[in-house]
């Protein structure tokens, strides 16, 4: 038999699957969820916080493990690119990454990755959802 990569399945949850400890009211304060995605590594949600301001969120799958914000956004596709971006630099750390050190570069680009990232399931995922919820 081949010797062949695994494949990583990352699927997005319909919202009576989201898990409980996300949609629980924080004290006066209910979050607006508007996707969760599960991840083999942890699951991926992205939060409305009112007045277009979008945060998106990772937690990792270890116990008593918390939600790490990954990136802001005025957009829900802005949001989803941010978890595209963080599932990269998880799957792919050895990825070849702008360091500035071959010319001058614009400060934002630095760390990122340099050429185009393989679409990964959850990246298919995503498009779907938005593809779906326009």
């Amino acid at each position: 038999m081949a010797n062949k990569k695994p494949t990583i399945v990352a699927h997005i949850l319909k919202p009576s699957e989201y898990p409980e400890e996300l949609v629980r009211p924080r004290g006066a304060y209910t979050p607006r969820i508007e996707l969760v995605a599960s991840h083999p590594m942890g699951t991926y949600h992205i939060e409305e916080q009112g007045a277009g301001h979008r945060m998106a969120y990772f937690t990792p799958r270890l116990k008593g493990a918390r939600p790490k914000p990954i990136g802001a956004a005025s957009s829900l596709e802005g949001a989803m690119r941010r978890i595209s971006n963080h599932e990269d630099e998880l799957i792919n750390p050895t990825a070849k990454r702008e360091d500035g050190k071959n010319g001058p570069v614009s400060i934002w680009s630095l760390g990122k990755r340099v050429g185009a990232k393989p679409e990964s399931d959850l990246d298919r995922a995503l498009a779907a959802h938005l593809r779906n919820s326009k």
